[in-house]
């Protein structure tokens, strides 16, 4: 009787003694923790840039306006401007046939990449007359040079051609030569290139040659009193063959005029 009169109390004061249940990470949740579990991440995006007003204006209302240069600044400053290639057409003796000139020996056609420090070429060539199979070749040429400012001068060049119907040939030349100013007015420029050709048969082979060169620029503006600006180039060079006795002398001299335009 006294056990069962004393049951209720003492497991009422059990449940109580009990601690709290803790929540388990996979026990569903209705209060939408879930939703916020798998909500999108906030990202930051950068403002736009402001309009370039030269980009902004319609070309039809200023038609002298150049875009270009807007352009090509506003991709360097986001970092999207692309390394310029100076590229440079070659043509040779395709001029019209009734000219007072004496007609240039082959036509060449190809395209020069590159500026003078660094370049690549190639070319198609053949002859002035009508097209013949044994005068068409394939031309091509690499070249590296040293800086303009620099007083010590140096180039080395490489090329080649192959001919559609005969023999393939390659070639390679370096120079090294020192540049100096003895006047205010003319630079002087001595060079020694050493040079060589090599024809792919058998009766041509290997010939090489050394070309001592000297070179003259004078700026004659200032003592002659000209408006336009006056400059004379004069060439001279030896050419020996390390083989042999061919000997061969070149000279050129050049009068340049240029007019100044405003």
């Amino acid at each position: 009787m006294l056990m069962l009169v004393a049951g209720p109390a003492a497991l009422a004061r059990a449940e109580q003694a009990l601690p709290a249940p803790v929540d388990r990470p996979d026990m569903a949740a209705d209060d939408g923790s879930e939703t916020r579990l798998f909500a999108p991440i906030p990202r930051w995006e950068a403002p736009p840039p402001p309009p370039d007003p030269v980009l902004a204006t319609p070309s039809f209302m200023a038609p002298t306006l150049n875009k270009q240069d807007a352009a090509r600044q506003r991709a360097e400053r986001n970092g999207f401007a692309r390394p310029e290639i100076d590229a440079t057409a070659i043509r040779r003796g395709l001029g019209p046939a009734a000219s007072p000139l004496p007609a240039a020996s082959e036509r060449a056609v190809g395209v020069k990449l590159g500026a003078e420090q660094l370049s690549v070429s190639t070319a198609i060539v053949t002859g002035q007359g009508g097209w013949q199979r044994n005068d068409t070749r394939l031309d091509w040429n690499v070249s590296r040079g040293s800086a303009g400012d620099a007083n010590l001068r140096w180039s080395a060049a490489t090329g080649g051609n192959l001919q559609a119907s005969g023999s393939a040939g390659q070639n390679a030349e370096a120079v090294l030569g020192y540049r100096l100013q003895p006047l205010d007015i003319v630079t002087l420029t001595t060079e020694i290139a050493l040079a060589g050709n090599y024809t792919f048969a058998v009766e041509n082979g290997l010939a090489t040659n050394m070309t001592p060169r000297v070179k003259v620029l004078a700026d004659l503006t200032q003592p002659l009193s000209m408006p336009w600006r006056t400059t004379l180039d004069l060439n001279l060079g030896r050419q020996v063959p390390l083989i042999g006795n061919s000997f061969q002398t070149n000279a050129a001299a050049l009068l340049r005029l240029e007019l100044p335009t405003p």
